[in-house]
């Protein structure tokens, strides 16, 4: 128990860099990935998305990397957009509602493999009298196949 409240602490600490783009084969990962994902209605907390208009966040929570509209997948029907943090909360607080988005982080690439955190999450309007226990986060295994990305296994998931 000891280890773990340490682990925790130790990565509370830990600041992403701010503003760091992600590189090209990165945001191919993400938009493959997702696609990937998506095609399969298999988005960890998923269920919390809208169908038609669907927001990433912006700035990886973790690595801090900020993505552009090149890691936005495709899909007939839906328009994906970049949200950021704050712009997601002025949102809530100005619809009286929550915000939904996919959330990537902690990508990866080693050759033909790569990983990545997918999971969805959201704001809500600013209420002291209400406490937020939600999301899960999948952990998932890539392989490149035939140029693309596709889901080997998930990992892990962890739900708060």
């Amino acid at each position: 128990m000891r280890a773990l409240l340490m682990l925790v602490v130790a990565l509370s600490l830990v600041r992403p860099q701010a503003n760091t783009a992600a590189s090209a084969d990165i945001e191919s990962l993400i938009k493959q990935a997702l696609e990937d994902r998506l095609a399969e209605n298999d988005i960890p907390d998923g269920i919390l998305l809208g169908r038609t208009r669907v927001a990433i966040l912006q700035v990886m929570p973790k690595t801090g990397q900020t993505l552009t509209d090149r890691a936005l997948p495709q899909r007939e029907g839906t328009e994906f957009y970049l949200l950021s943090s704050k712009d997601a909360q002025a949102e809530a607080d100005r619809t009286g509602r929550n915000v939904s988005y996919i959330f990537v982080d902690q990508p990866t690439i080693d050759g033909d493999n790569g990983s990545l955190a997918i999971g969805v999450d959201f704001v809500m309007p600013r209420d002291k009298k209400v406490v937020k226990a939600c999301c899960c986060t999948g952990f998932g295994q890539f392989k490149k196949v035939a140029g693309k990305w596709t889901l080997l296994k998930w990992a892990r998931m962890i739900c708060a």
